[in-house]
């Protein structure tokens, strides 16, 4: 479970993330959906413990930053993009990263990735997508309670987008708490159970899933449509 206690951050006189009050249950995919500068990032980095807050704070599984270790064992984290060491072999590097986690590092999360049969390929070899899938391994590896993935449909064909998101519902089904950043309103539709919509540092609204193409169309009437750039909550629900 993830509890934003009136969590923000600022820099300067500017917010990058204003002020929010939310919960995310266990079991739970939630997309955190808007453009650039809508305060995705910093909402996952904030979550994530990279950045300190200006006000509030977060809890994992009622553990708060100040108890780093234990919340550090709560979170799996896939950034948007990362630096392999590109003459290493996806198992090697697969190998390494877990083992700086402390986890076991079963080659059956790579088959879930459906890296296993790429798995003697230089890290160089790799396409966008795969390296994506490798990132995605790393945030898996130590069973976490929680995920948190910036952007992971980046690179990904429209295949692994279907798998990723029985991969994401099997994580769920088994209580993992999932939140993942996009700025793509039908991956938000497709994944989420509930869509954050974000503008200008702020969660503006929320769309809670129960059919995708309804849930895509009211996200496009809100990020497209709306000439209010206000953020009224009750007006941007839907269930």
């Amino acid at each position: 479970m993830i509890n934003c206690l009136d969590v923000g951050k600022k820099y300067g006189d500017s917010w990058s993330l204003h002020p929010i009050r939310e919960d995310i249950v266990s079991g739970k995919i939630v997309a955190l959906c808007g453009s650039n500068g809508a305060g995705k990032s910093t909402l996952l980095n904030l979550m994530n413990g990279t950045i300190k807050p200006s006000t509030g704070n977060i809890q994992l599984n009622g553990y708060t930053i100040k108890q780093r270790a234990k919340y550090n064992e709560s979170f799996g984290y896939m950034p948007d993009d990362f630096y392999f060491d590109e003459a290493w072999t996806v198992e090697e590097t697969f190998i390494y990263y877990a083992t700086l986690q402390g986890a076991h590092p079963t080659l059956d999360i790579l088959k879930r990735v459906g890296l296993y049969e790429h798995k003697r390929k230089r890290v160089s070899e790799l396409s966008k997508g795969m390296r994506q899938r490798l990132l995605l391994s790393q945030a898996l590896v130590s069973e976490p309670a929680i995920l948190l993935l910036d952007e992971p449909t980046n690179g990904l064909d429209p295949l692994w987008m279907q798998m990723l998101s029985e991969l994401l519902r099997q994580e769920a089904k088994r209580g993992t708490t999932i939140v993942f950043s996009t700025h793509q309103l039908d991956v938000a539709a497709m994944l989420a159970d509930e869509v954050w919509m974000m503008r200008a540092g702020a969660v503006c609204g929320k769309v809670y899933v129960q059919d995708e193409q309804a849930a895509y169309e009211r996200l496009r009437e809100f990020f497209f449509e709306s000439k209010d750039d206000t953020c009224q909550m009750d007006a941007a629900r839907t269930k």
